[in-house]
């Protein structure tokens, strides 16, 4: 294959996209790609982060998982391993590595790991609008990285719009809204939640979980107001 093909055609991608891959793709892979095989070339690729994750090589590790899902961005299990990788495993490293003795400068670096993970789940959201799945995980991002829970109640929202989100998740919102610190609105939701149940509600829901949430949430707020809530 001529360089002018691999212009023209670099894995049906063009203008500085098929740059970015040309640049950071190996021939072999560009050739497997071009031939139709972007799955293998994308899963050659997430081995590849593997293997530089084990060796806590990280611009590898981002470098790998930004392609793969470049070239596969309707697989949910790629965007969620990269940012899991990048948000998670790179920035812990980067908070606990010694060779930066400053403690901001190791703060500031995990945090641009984290806000790189988190870019990763946005765009995968966008590739894969009608799956829960990058939703929660956003959510969880936001809530354990990021500790921005209003933001996580609102990805757990959306999550449970898609109609294949788990269960529970939908008490996580009630759970993010009160480690916000808006228990008010927390017991609201939990309400809400419980009544949209009905008489017979499915056990799989836990409706148990929600009556003993409202029950404890209704005391904790008594006590802050001193007004007993009906």
């Amino acid at each position: 294959v001529c360089s002018s093909d691999l212009r023209q055609a670099t894995v049906g991608f063009t203008g500085p996209t098929a740059v970015a891959v040309r640049e950071k793709l190996g021939q072999g892979l560009i050739l497997a790609a071009l031939g139709g095989f972007r799955g293998l070339a994308a899963n050659a690729l997430m081995l590849e982060a593997h293997t530089a994750w084990e060796k806590q090589q990280w611009v590898r590790v981002r470098s790998a998982l930004e392609l793969a899902t470049l070239l596969q961005p309707r697989v949910a299990l790629f965007w969620d391993l990269a940012s899991w990788h990048l948000a998670w495993n790179a920035a812990v490293a980067a908070e606990r590595y010694a060779g930066i003795t400053s403690e901001t400068k190791r703060r500031v670096e995990a945090r641009n790991w984290t806000e790189a993970g988190r870019e990763l789940l946005e765009r995968g959201t966008k590739a894969i609008p009608e799956k829960s799945l990058l939703f929660q995980r956003l959510g969880d991002l936001y809530w354990q990285r990021l500790e921005d829970y209003q933001a996580a109640a609102a990805c757990y929202r959306e999550a449970l719009t898609k109609g294949d989100a788990p269960p529970y998740l939908e008490r996580f919102v009630g759970y993010a809204l009160e480690k916000a610190g808006d228990s008010s609105a927390a017991l609201a939701y939990f309400r809400n939640l419980r009544v949209s149940m009905g008489d017979h509600p499915d056990p799989s829901r836990r409706p148990e979980i929600l009556d003993r949430e409202i029950e404890r949430l209704q005391k904790k707020t008594q006590e802050t107001t001193g007004k007993v809530l009906r």
